[in-house]
């Protein structure tokens, strides 16, 4: 039935291209997120010759639980008995701390949805689980929700929400229609407040085994954001190009599943035979088509942001905070080159270098 479902929608949109003249699948989603085809080509295809990065995580990750090689369902695996547990109070002070040391103005917006109550972290029945920013409309502050209970991954989703908090307040000054970024620069401040943060911490764990710990969990949401988004991406343009040719057999798409899986993982993972129907549970395929370049897109985005700023230092700031408070009034492409980044394949290779530092910064741990 899904594999019907999927056929029925591929056609249904091939029907939908041919009609108003799309030159390609997913000239529709690129029109969406005013992103010409060329950056998003030449983003996937950079992303696609970086996963041997990933593969090499995944060797040193088997070597350090005692494997010799990772299968696709250990790739999570934690890799310490337990975190350690994080009081309210330590948190805000580290994340804080973190935005402080990049910018007096980041911290001094984030600091307001602490002491002026915008903050809803309280676990209580009912209240629905994960955490979401409310940004109302522009002349009112945006609102967190959240769960705490301490333990690392609650600190690092408060320096996400914060950063989706400060983006906000920063395009304040946008009317209504321009405060949201797009999509793909929806995720920037979020994800650039979690690599402040991460920064901090790493900076002051001196344990080599909660050090290792934070590296970890640190690739592997990269990991997960960049090149894992990106193999969902290139299976369903797999499956749509497929389906010009005539109706795909249940076979024929778990096998363009497992050839796109395939080609990230390598001989460094062995992939369970019950993964070639891994397509079968990703709701964007269904809902929201070619959706899931956006994360990839958002994710090396900010990693190249972040590794100019490690290159240029406080030089860098005033243009990140320039960039925020544009919201969604330019194309993607333009507000980047407005603040001096041009979304080439030099800057989608900056962004990868920075998940391989992460990457021998672990394999030296491991040693």
């Amino acid at each position: 039935m899904l594999a019907h479902v999927l056929n029925t929608l591929a056609l249904d949109h091939q029907v939908d291209c041919e009609m108003r003249n799309y030159p390609h699948p997913m000239a529709r989603t690129h029109m969406g997120n005013s992103l010409p085809d060329s950056v998003v080509e030449t983003m996937m295809r950079v992303t696609r010759e970086n996963y041997g990065v990933a593969q090499r995580f995944w060797r040193a990750k088997a070597k350090l639980l005692g494997m010799e090689r990772l299968a696709n369902t250990d790739l999570y695996a934690p890799i310490t008995p337990s975190d350690a547990q994080y009081s309210w109070p330590e948190s805000v002070g580290h994340v804080l701390a973190a935005y402080e040391a990049f910018s007096p103005e980041l911290s001094r917006l984030a600091r307001d949805f602490v002491e002026k109550g915008w903050i809803d972290a309280e676990v209580r029945v009912g209240k629905d689980d994960g955490a979401f920013c409310s940004g109302t409309w522009p002349g009112h502050h945006p609102y967190i929700l959240l769960n705490y209970t301490g333990q690392i991954r609650d600190v690092f989703t408060l320096a996400h929400e914060l950063g989706h908090g400060v983006h906000y307040r920063r395009s304040s000054n946008q009317p209504l229609f321009f405060y949201d970024a797009p999509l793909v620069l929806a995720e920037t401040a979020s994800v650039f407040g979690e690599m402040l943060l991460n920064r901090r911490l790493l900076s002051q764990e001196t344990d080599p085994v909660r050090r290792r710990s934070l590296l970890c969990s640190r690739i592997e949401d990269a990991l997960s954001t960049a090149y894992r988004q990106n193999v969902l991406t290139e299976f369903e343009l797999s499956v749509h190009t497929g389906r010009k040719g005539g109706q795909l057999s249940r076979d024929e798409i778990c096998q363009k599943w497992w050839d796109a899986n395939a080609a990230l993982y390598g001989e460094a993972v062995d992939m369970n035979p019950a993964y070639r129907w891994g397509w079968s549970y990703i709701p964007h395929f269904i809902h929201t088509r070619f959706y899931c370049y956006a994360y990839t897109f958002g994710q090396l985005l900010v990693l190249g942001l972040y590794q100019r700023w490690v290159e240029e230092g406080d030089a860098f700031v005033p243009r990140f905070l320039e960039l925020l408070a544009k919201g969604g009034s330019e194309d993607p492409a333009e507000a980047c080159a407005a603040v001096g980044i041009t979304l080439d394949e030099d800057f989608w290779r900056a962004g990868n270098r920075a998940i391989e530092s992460l990457v021998e910064e672990f394999e030296a741990a491991v040693g």
